[in-house]
């Protein structure tokens, strides 16, 4: 598998001279095999996927704020109508994800009521991926601590394993079910939109830190991590001070355009 970071940001989209390096695009990840493609999300970062034609392509939601769905209709590949795209989310069932998004998407907050505009979608329920793939991909989701809700998920094929774990604030109590649920994962996928110290301050607010991230890696059976949903106050010069001072050898900062390719074949 290869895992393709389009979105890093998160809460709302950032430019200018301060966040080159890093970029500045809300939640979105992009995994391709062979002859499958998975979207995690849909942030302002999906206007840069390069949607796959003649082969099923999946949207999967972890939850519906608006950071990780606000670029599903800025993406021209949803208007081919050689496009065939399944969207669904283990966070509800398939007709409250079309309601979700159809609400977030109407004419009271989108200039049109672009849904009726498309024949590319069909919103499905999380447990009839396995049968889009023809049972050639594998997943497992994990309920995580986030206002509103939030899934993590687990992501098999080939071999190789990829955890996503974005909108979670970690507790220690989590960290058992943590570990066991990304147990050998070829790359985790960590929420690190606060630090340490601006953590009390923002308790209840559905987020983990970066040096949460490094902790749990530290303790985990896992290759490697990045951590993503950088907070649109932290500047290059904030995420290059991590790492040069404070990341272990597994974990990373993820950037917009950031890939990761899994075990040679």
């Amino acid at each position: 598998m290869t895992a393709k970071f389009h979105g890093t940001r998160g809460s709302t989209p950032v430019s200018g001279a301060d966040y080159k390096e890093f970029g500045g695009n809300t939640s979105c990840l992009e995994i391709t095999l062979a002859s499958q493609q998975i979207i995690l999300d849909t942030g302002s970062g999906f206007r840069n996927v390069e949607i796959e034609t003649h082969q099923p392509i999946v949207i999967l939601y972890s939850h519906f704020h608006h950071d990780h769905i606000q670029g599903l209709m800025f993406n021209k590949g949803i208007f081919n109508p050689k496009n065939e795209i399944f969207l669904c989310s283990a966070h509800c069932d398939a007709k409250m994800t079309q309601n979700h998004l159809q609400h977030y998407f109407s004419g009271q907050y989108f200039p049109e009521p672009i849904f009726s505009m498309l024949s590319t979608m069909t919103f499905v329920n999380f447990e009839e991926l396995g049968a889009i793939f023809d049972h050639k991909i594998g997943f497992e989701t994990i309920e995580l601590a986030h206002p509103g809700g939030s899934f993590g998920y687990n992501i098999f094929a080939d071999g190789e394993k990829i955890t996503y774990l974005m909108d979670n604030e970690y507790s220690e109590q989590q960290c058992p079910e943590l570990i066991d649920f990304s147990q050998n994962a070829d790359l985790v996928i960590w929420d690190g939109m606060f630090t340490d110290a601006e953590l009390p301050n923002h308790m209840g607010w559905g987020h983990s830190t970066i040096e949460e991230g490094i902790r749990f890696a530290d303790k985990a059976d896992i290759k490697k991590m990045a951590i993503a949903h950088h907070a649109p106050m932290r500047t290059d010069a904030d995420l290059l001070a991590f790492e040069d001072r404070k990341l272990s050898s597994k974990v990373c900062l993820a950037r917009d355009n950031s890939v990761f390719i899994g075990k040679p074949k």
